[in-house]
């Protein structure tokens, strides 16, 4: 009873863990005027533990358009915009932006939203069943502009999903 125990503490709190861990690596690319930076949500990715990609995009910024970035933003589109805060997370994208997980020959769209009260990012859920390089592939539009962009974790730009019993005890 008491190893139990001690197994579902071991287990909560690695869990809650995995939520808490901030962003340890992404890949960010410049497609027109925005910045898309992508990532595992946890890293690094295990096997059979709820994960997913977590793309977050941004207007770019300059000294000169930082004072206009919320109105040009606004000013786009009445489905995509800036948000009017520090951030210049652009929302609105969860409709026109896709993103495609790829293992080898295998590939799977998955359902992208966005994170509430976080403006410009956006997650999708996906539990990785083999260790490796896993590509994400975002495309669609932002406001007219075409998105095609691949990211591999075999650039190392974000982690490889590592096997689970890599932190399994005992």
């Amino acid at each position: 009873m008491k190893l139990r125990f001690w197994i579902l503490s071991i287990l909560f709190i690695f869990i809650f863990g995995m939520m808490s861990i901030t962003v340890l690596a992404h890949e960010g690319r410049e497609v027109g005027e925005y910045t898309i930076e992508l990532g595992w949500r946890a890293e690094p990715a295990y096997t059979g533990l709820i994960n997913g990609p977590e793309i977050t995009v941004t207007l770019h910024s300059s000294d000169e358009e930082s004072e206009e970035t919320p109105e040009a933003g606004a000013a786009q589109s009445n489905t995509v915009q800036a948000d009017p805060a520090e951030t210049n997370g652009i929302i609105g994208l969860e409709n026109t932006l896709r993103v495609e997980v790829g293992f080898g020959p295998e590939t799977r769209e998955l359902n992208l939203r966005p994170v509430i009260g976080e403006p410009g990012h956006y997650v999708a859920d996906l539990i990785p069943t083999r260790p490796g390089d896993y590509t994400f592939r975002v495309f669609g539009t932002i406001d007219g502009t075409e998105v095609d962009e691949t990211f591999s974790a075999a650039d190392g730009q974000f982690s490889s999903v590592e096997p689970i019993e890599d932190i399994q005890f005992p």
